[in-house]
């Protein structure tokens, strides 16, 4: 039974590993500078004054 415990336990472990790898924003998709649609991989969201939603780019 421990055991069984245990691989469940791994397996959730890499599941959330597997969400947060695939959770950024791919560079020249849209994003908000606030973060609400998501984290850019790059760190980055252009976004100006006015615009309702900017594209993650390099700096």
């Amino acid at each position: 039974m421990k055991i069984l415990f245990y691989v469940v336990l791994i397996l959730a472990a890499v599941a959330a590993y597997v969400q947060v790898a695939e959770a950024c924003i791919g560079n020249g998709r849209s994003c908000k500078s606030n973060g609400s649609m998501g984290n850019c991989c790059s760190g980055f969201c252009y976004q100006q004054r006015g615009w309702k939603k900017g594209y993650c780019k390099r700096r």
